[in-house]
């Protein structure tokens, strides 16, 4: 799969951009530090093996773009237990997002909590254009020893209030 076009300067919100290095949602009780991903074989999102990590697509757009998504996964478990994204199923409509980058903070606030059938990410997901929006990406469902998780997680977050606060 290909890269996916950078958003220009005019597609981004302005002096709130970057690299995303922090993800809160605090009423789910979920605080996870991000690095960057790439896609892997067959155009799979691949996620930090550390279980305590989220990843950042840096194939989508970056926080603060007025344009695009901006895609940050994180695995549910790990043989040890809870991982990262394991309580944001507990996020809900309305719930505070702060995505934090090297110049500062940006905010979202939930307006959707999905379960889907199956591992491929959406293509409306990998949009570089039409309003921006941030989209949380775990697993869910039940575990199937042949495939892994069934189904997936998705949160999906609109920039605001005041994002650039």
């Amino acid at each position: 799969m290909s890269a996916l076009p950078r958003p220009s300067a005019a597609q981004l919100l302005p002096g709130i951009v970057g690299t995303p290095v922090r993800l809160s949602v605090k009423a789910a009780g979920l605080d996870a530090v991000v690095v960057p991903v790439e896609v892997g074989d067959g155009g799979r999102l691949l996620v930090p093996e550390k279980g305590g990590t989220a990843g950042w697509w840096k194939d989508t757009a970056p926080p603060g773009s007025r344009q695009g998504v901006t895609v940050i996964a994180g695995h549910l478990d790990t043989r040890r237990g809870p991982a990262v994204f394991a309580p944001l199923a507990r996020a809900g409509r309305g719930d505070l997002v702060t995505v934090t980058t090297a110049a500062g903070p940006v905010r979202y606030r939930v307006t959707t909590v999905a379960v889907r059938p199956g591992a491929a990410l959406p293509v409306a997901y990998l949009s570089t254009t039409g309003p921006h929006r941030l989209v949380l990406v775990t697993c869910a469902g039940p575990y199937q020893d042949d495939i892994g998780y069934r189904d997936r997680l998705y949160v999906e977050a609109a920039p605001g209030p005041d994002p650039h606060r």
